[in-house]
């Protein structure tokens, strides 16, 4: 199960595998951070070449200094990363960069390139979308103020001129997040987060004061643990980041709370094969595949804060399945706060027993050992199956229904250990308009809204999803109650790379299957596999009118006509 990328951080996983087996002592040894530490370093001076790459060394262009992405195009955020990675290295004994004065020409190239970039309000552009960007401004303090604070640390460095260069462009962007506006809700905690680093360094009223105009509004988590945006890949990391920061530099404990709701909820969030659980996020992320190493730093600082074993065990899980590489970002923060190297307690394993409804985060989390599996509601996809490297990343189904057939379950019920998903729409007809309705000027279709017209021949689609789990084995009952010969399509996506068997090909449509009438599929991945079955089928549309797009997987299709039910197991 360890997936580490070098020597270094096996034995490091070795070391806390024998210390979980053997329950040699209730600390983990500092010295396994103190590895990990090193290894990131040497990772760190890997990717520097190429990053230097990136930067703007022309001294006739306007970007001078700055760093450009893979479209050349110039990225503010991506400058103050580079000026992070580069400190890292410049400040580290171990590595090959360390004290180089090439490093601290470019780290100074790229702080001028930085406030080059800054307009006078203090704001920067995110090329792509943003321009006067408050909230992308925020986005580029955390590494330059971790730079900024790995070099107090190292005072006794040569650094010319970059203090000043830094602190010039802190002090600007000071002044516009304290007035600057956001786009979504976790902006208000990057922009927060941002000014205490900020106030750490050059205290000011007016930083808190901003902070505490957002913090009027109160943390946007629901009584589940969960984040308004859902992003477990993404932003749910960066929120948790942010209010850690405003709680240890603006003295703000209470947030600590709010992060312990979400780490809590979090524990039950991770799928069989390590992954976090992306399919009910509301941004960028959903379905998209990440591991946990985004927690890391989360866990991390609330084991050492609360001495809380649950949250050691999730530490322990991250390094034993994770690549080191994906641990990067925690190395300016391992160099600025040597804390974090800390012992932590003895760790508890994580659960792998459970059903969790999360009722106002509209999804259920099942795990039984090596299977794990979501219920989901208000949401085109309601169920998702793992079972170790097997992934069924997504069930849907759609009817040919007014192009609006597309499942979304409205509610969910639970009864006994049955998750019921439910959902009713319609499809009317539209009478001629009353002739006082019909306006004096002009055609009334564009006028007038069909909700004063009055309905007929109203056709109804009701449809009841039953989801029963035991023992890692799950049975799948679809109720379809709707217009007679209304064809119905089930689509189950598998995760590309795997083999289905036992199918039929759907011709026209690469990556897509039909099941057997009657007969059993069988999905592989790796040495996992996943039987799913009896099959349906009874027409070969797919892509039904007013469906989603095929999911981008293998997918595989049962069909049927309304009134019609599908049954069928999973395992």
């Amino acid at each position: 199960m360890i997936n580490i990328s070098n020597k270094t951080s096996q034995k490091i996983c070795s070391v806390l595998l024998i210390f979980l087996f053997t329950n040699a002592s209730a600390i983990v040894p500092p010295y396994n951070k103190k590895e990990l530490l090193s290894e990131l370093i040497k990772l760190n001076d890997n990717n520097i070449t190429n990053a230097l790459n990136k930067q703007w060394t022309d001294k006739n262009s306007v970007y001078y200094g700055a760093v450009f992405d893979g479209d050349s195009v110039v990225s503010p955020i991506q400058t103050s990363d580079l000026i992070q990675n580069l400190m890292c290295s410049y400040v580290s004994p171990e590595s090959k960069y360390y004290r180089s004065k090439e490093i601290l020409q470019r780290m100074t190239l790229a702080a001028s390139g930085l406030l080059n970039l800054q307009h006078d309000d203090g704001t920067i552009d995110l090329i792509s979308t943003n321009f006067h960007s408050t909230p992308d401004l925020g986005f580029t303090i955390y590494p330059l103020a971790l730079a900024y604070s790995i070099m107090l640390k190292n005072k006794q460095l040569n650094y010319d001129e970059l203090p000043e260069l830094m602190k010039k462009y802190l002090l600007n962007a000071g002044k516009a997040l304290s007035a600057g506006g956001i786009h979504t809700p976790n902006h208000r905690w990057v922009i927060s987060g941002a000014l205490a680093w900020i106030d750490s360094f050059f205290p000011d009223p007016k930083y808190k004061a901003r902070v505490e105009q957002w913090l009027a509004e109160k943390i946007d988590i629901d009584p589940d643990g969960q984040y308004h945006e859902r992003s477990t890949a993404v932003y749910t990391p960066v929120t948790n980041r942010s209010l850690i920061e405003m709680a240890q530099k603006m003295g703000y404990e209470n947030l600590y709370d709010d992060i312990r709701k979400n780490l809590d909820m979090t524990f039950y969030y991770v799928h069989s094969n390590g992954e976090i659980v992306t399919e009910s996020s509301n941004r960028q992320d959903k379905y998209r595949i990440s591991n946990m190493s985004g927690y890391y730093l989360a866990y991390n600082f609330m084991a050492l804060h609360d001495k809380d074993s649950r949250y050691s065990g999730m530490i322990n899980y991250i390094e034993n399945t994770v690549p080191a590489g994906d641990l990067g970002y925690m190395l300016p923060y391992f160099l600025s706060d040597s804390s974090l190297f800390n012992g932590l307690p003895k760790p508890t394993p994580l659960p792998t027993s459970y059903h969790k409804y999360f009722k106002h985060s509209d999804i259920a989390r099942i795990r039984e050992g090596k299977v794990d599996m979501s219920v989901l509601t208000n949401n085109s996809t309601f169920f998702t199956y793992f079972k170790g490297q097997a992934a069924l990343e997504a069930v849907r189904l759609s009817a040919s229904f007014f192009g609006k057939g597309q499942f979304q379950s409205q509610k969910m019920e639970k009864e006994g250990e049955t998750y019921i998903l439910s959902s009713t729409i319609y499809g009317p007809y539209y009478q001629p308009l009353p002739i006082e309705k019909i306006p004096a000027e002009g055609e009334a279709w564009g006028q007038v809204p069909r909700t004063e017209r009055e309905q007929s021949e109203v056709q109804t689609l009701s449809t009841k999803i039953y989801i029963t789990e035991t023992d890692g084995k799950v049975k799948i009952k679809v109720v379809v109650d709707g217009p007679k010969n209304l064809p119905v399509t089930l689509e189950m996506g598998f995760r590309m790379g795997g083999t289905l068997s036992n199918v039929n090909k759907k011709l026209g449509i690469d990556n897509a299957w039909l099941m057997k009438n009657g007969e059993f599929a069988t999905y592989i991945y790796g040495s996992d596999t996943i039987k799913i079955g009896p099959g349906i089928s009874t027409h070969k549309w797919t892509q039904l009118r007013g469906a989603l797009p095929k999911l981008p997987t293998e997918s595989l299709y049962m069909t049927n006509y309304a009134p019609c039910e599908f049954e069928f197991t999973i395992e």
